[in-house]
């Protein structure tokens, strides 16, 4: 079956699910979404109309993500927050809440900083998160980890103290993704699985006594499902090895939902991998969530599947 990527006029190959070696690993999905602070989005601060349009757009597409029972993590730049801790005072869309304590307090999804540090940094978004009346949670929404003077992998190792809000500080606990700027050139980089990346120099290099363990997001182009779909054949084909934790993101941009047609594209793409989740092949997971499981149920053992290279966790 050929399901078309949002967003994209080409469609990608949807593995058939059958047959499944019976000692398949399941992968765990995530779906990430996030906002860019201006001028990549519009200046909400000073552009009411348009944190509506977006703040509204934004729930429509949670709701359908909850709905089909799949985890959600929210990750925000300072400006669509700041906005909401001036105009959002709750809707009936929301049972009355501002839409960040909807997510949380209603869907259950998790809600974690992302930030470009031009202006706030991750202790500033952080801040805004608890503004809004919502415990913030202690993954990055994002992490540069190529080149290695521009890696941020040791950067976040140390408590953050805001530069907006100097009384505030935050502490990463988990790193999310691994990439480059604006996803160039970065294949090297889409790994699946977790670890605790060494330092800025030996990213793909696990190191036990690392603090920050790493969620993997493989081939996490932005708005495809290109790189699930790939690891789905994998499974299928028996490369992947039982016991060990293999994970993948989709990344969603906030601005796309607000096209009626993206919202239900997703859904579509969610809906025609239903055999994979009913079978156990899908799980689909919040990023500390899927931490907690690599934790308890896999001893914390690392695994770093490259994209380009198979199995690279013992290199």
């Amino acid at each position: 079956m050929l399901v078309a990527n949002p967003g994209e006029g080409e469609p990608d190959p949807e593995p058939d699910p059958d047959p499944v070696p019976d000692d398949a690993p399941p992968i765990y999905v995530s779906i990430v979404c996030h906002n860019e602070e201006p001028p990549q989005y519009p200046d909400f601060v000073n552009d009411e109309p348009a944190f509506w349009e977006q703040r509204n757009s934004l729930v429509s597409f949670a709701d359908m993500l909850y709905g089909e029972g799949v985890r959600f993590n929210y990750q925000s730049d300072w400006n669509f927050l700041l906005a909401a801790t001036m105009y959002d005072g709750g809707t009936p869309s929301t049972n009355g809440k501002n839409f960040l304590r909807y997510l949380k307090e209603d869907l259950d999804f998790e809600i974690d900083p992302h930030a470009h540090e031009t202006q706030y940094n991750y202790a500033d978004v952080a801040y805004l998160i608890g503004a809004l009346g919502v415990p913030v949670s202690h993954t990055t929404g994002g992490c540069i980890a190529y080149p290695p003077e521009s890696s941020k992998v040791e950067y976040f190792r140390e408590p953050l103290t805001g530069w907006m809000y100097p009384d505030h500080t935050w502490q990463a606990e988990i790193l999310w993704g691994g990439g480059t700027y604006y996803h160039q050139n970065e294949e090297e980089l889409w790994v699946s699985g977790i670890w605790k990346p060494k330092d800025n120099e030996n990213f793909l290099v696990h190191d036990e006594n690392a603090p920050l363990p790493l969620v993997g997001g493989y081939k996490n182009k932005p708005e495809t499902w290109l790189g699930l779909n790939d690891l789905l054949e994998k499974q299928q084909n028996g490369e992947l090895e039982d016991g060990r934790i293999y994970t993948a993101t989709v990344l969603a941009f906030q601005d796309n939902m607000l096209h009626p047609a993206f919202i239900q594209e997703f859904q579509q793409q969610i809906q025609g991998l239903s055999e994979y989740t009913d079978g156990g092949l899908i799980k689909w997971v919040g990023l500390a969530e899927v931490i907690d499981i690599w934790e308890t149920e896999h001893d914390s053992e690392p695994n770093l599947y490259s994209y380009l290279h198979g199995d690279i966790t013992a290199r």
